[in-house]
């Protein structure tokens, strides 16, 4: 209106601009934003679930379609994939990309001397979020692809580990990525550990993704305890989590992810996470502890452990 009256010099210009700046909206308060945000994610549908797919797929087909169903697949014409798998696959790769081409740009800017002391931390920031991006999308493309493919795979070839070098090149990166998230990660751990039989680089990834799980998890802060002992032959990893409110129900996503409603992050759901543990040789287990926490317990073998299951197998071939 106000372009019009301009093109036409109307007399009334002045006051049209004057009652705009009388009534003009006020700036929104971010909580605003922030509160309409949490509660639309709160009203998101119910995604189905496997089994109500399932079921409802079986309640549609009468017996003589279900029977011929089950010969096609028996005779390989039929594949019972869903698309969900190379959908998160392809999108990984398409999230990870750009994400890697910023991080490289970014860690070049970081070579300038010239830079201003708020400039880098800036710039640091900026490379640490990319590099926990991409880690967590290497590693949900890595489950994706590990239950995709968990019958036709060999058995993964686990070798000695030194937990004890993993944590201490790891946990300074998780502190500060929980600091970034106003949590607080409080770590007891002896100064020397057994080594362990795992795979070293991606044990460290999935244990990265569980801190990530964790700090993305607490809408308003909260404490990790990390602690780590001896139980019998295996190495006991504990991770204990308090937060300031109650933990809300997840939301599933398809088969591997679950959808944080306050926070907006994606994680992996506790049977992919388990299932990835144990392709690392060991046993994850979960318990509620209060509304307010929950106590993750890792069990890995150690090495001494696997010496002696060889060197039985070897006193059972010469006794034969």
């Amino acid at each position: 209106m106000r372009s019009r009256l301009c093109l036409t010099h109307h007399p009334q210009l002045s006051q049209l601009d004057a009652l705009v700046r009388h009534f003009s909206p006020p700036i929104p308060d971010y909580r605003l934003v922030t509160q309409f945000s949490r509660l639309l994610l709160h009203h998101i549908p119910s995604i189905p679930t496997e089994e109500a797919e399932k079921q409802k797929s079986i309640d549609l087909k009468q017996n003589n379609q279900g029977k011929n169903r089950i010969n096609l697949q028996k005779s390989g014409e039929i594949s019972d994939e869903t698309p969900e798998i190379p959908l998160l696959q392809a999108l990984t790769h398409e999230i990870r990309t750009p994400l890697t081409t910023i991080r490289t740009m970014t860690r070049l800017l970081l070579r300038n001397k010239e830079l201003t002391p708020q400039m880098l931390k800036l710039l640091e920031v900026i490379d640490q979020e990319c590099s926990e991006q991409i880690d967590r999308m290497e590693l949900i493309f890595r489950a994706t692809e590990l239950n995709h493919q968990h019958q036709d795979l060999k058995t993964r070839h686990l070798v000695s580990t030194s937990l004890q070098e993993v944590l201490q090149q790891s946990i300074p990166r998780w502190k500060k990525q929980a600091k970034r998230r106003n949590v607080i990660l409080d770590v007891v751990v002896p100064q020397k550990l057994p080594q362990v039989v795992s795979d070293p680089g991606m044990l460290d990834q999935v244990l990265t993704g569980l801190i990530e799980k964790f700090t993305r998890s607490f809408a308003d802060g909260g404490q990790i305890s990390l602690q780590a002992t001896t139980a019998g032959h295996q190495l006991k990893l504990q991770f204990s989590t308090e937060s300031q409110c109650p933990h809300n129900a997840l939301k599933s996503l398809g088969k591997l992810l679950m959808f944080h409603p306050d926070t907006g992050s994606l994680s992996l759901n506790l049977d992919v996470t388990k299932h990835l543990f144990h392709e690392l040789g060991g046993k994850l287990t979960v318990r509620q502890r209060s509304q307010h926490g929950e106590v993750f317990t890792i069990f890995l073998p150690l090495r001494h452990r696997e010496s002696e299951i060889k060197s039985q197998k070897s006193e059972v071939r010469s006794q034969k």
